[in-house]
């Protein structure tokens, strides 16, 4: 276990910050895992609506199923996208 260095001149501890790091990777991995596993999800009811061989009341609420879940899946992306991708410059009214 990594231990905190000594206090610098000014009394401020140094943390190691690898390990912020690689928590923030493991859970952005895992968030894009869940997202496309939500969209599979949905594709792969999508699929099944259109699948002759089932009975028509399963085949409409996978249909259904399918569609909501790919909406919010559309949903959460524009919602996780940044407005725009460059800083802006805001300058103060005279």
């Amino acid at each position: 276990m990594a231990h905190a260095a000594p206090p610098a001149e000014s009394g401020r501890i140094v943390r190691p910050r690898l390990i912020w790091r690689l928590l923030l990777w493991k859970v952005l991995l895992l968030g894009v895992f869940l997202y496309l596993s939500l969209l599979s999800l949905g594709g792969y009811l999508l699929m099944l609506g259109f699948d002759a061989g089932h009975p028509q009341p399963q085949r409409l609420m996978a249909l259904a199923g399918g569609a909501g879940i790919v909406l919010v899946s559309l949903w959460l992306l524009k919602v996780a996208m940044p407005r725009r991708l460059g800083p802006t410059l805001v300058e103060p009214e005279r």
